[in-house]
C-alpha cells in the first residue's frame, strides 16, 4: 500500500460513512486516538458530527518524504456542509508500520487561512502558519 492508497481508502470510507474503517486507519500514536480511546466512542461522535459533511472531491497536490517511514501529503478537499461549499487544506502526516501506511495527524487550513487558488497551495503555507496544531 502506498501513502496515496491509504488516503484513497480513508476518503472512500468517509464518503461511505464507514467510520470504523476510518478509525482503524489511524496510527497507534495519533492525537486522534488519544482523544477517542475506543472505536465506539468515535462512532457515536461521527454519527452526530460528520453526517452533515460531504467530501465532494479531494486531491493530493504534493508529497514530501520526512523519513523512510514518514511522508507528508498536501491535500485539497472540496467539501459541503449542509448547503455551504468550502475548500479545506491538509498537510497530512502518514507513518508506515510493517509495510502498512497509517494516518497520524494533519495540520489543517480553512478558507480563512488560505485565500489563493486551491491548486496553488504549497507546504510553505503550512510551514508559515502561526497555528501548528496537528489533529
Amino acid at each position: 500500500m502506498t501513502p496515496r492508497q491509504c488516503l484513497e481508502a480513508r476518503f472512500r470510507a468517509l464518503s461511505q460513512r464507514d467510520y470504523k474503517t476510518l478509525y482503524d486507519s489511524y496510527h497507534a500514536e495519533s492525537p486522534f486516538l488519544q482523544q477517542f480511546k475506543s472505536c465506539k466512542e468515535y462512532l457515536d461522535f461521527a454519527e452526530q458530527q460528520l453526517n452533515g459533511i460531504t467530501i465532494e472531491c479531494w486531491r493530493c497536490i504534493d508529497q514530501r518524504q520526512l523519513a523512510d517511514n514518514k511522508v507528508e501529503c498536501l491535500l485539497v478537499m472540496e467539501m459541503t456542509m449542509g448547503s455551504d461549499f468550502q475548500y479545506f487544506y491538509e498537510s497530512a502526516l502518514l507513518i508506515q508500520v510493517n509495510g502498512t501506511w497509517f494516518y497520524h495527524s494533519a495540520q489543517k487550513l480553512g478558507p480563512e487561512d488560505y485565500t489563493g487558488l486551491p491548486d496553488q497551495i504549497r507546504f510553505g503555507q503550512f510551514d508559515r502558519a502561526t497555528e501548528k496544531i496537528r489533529f
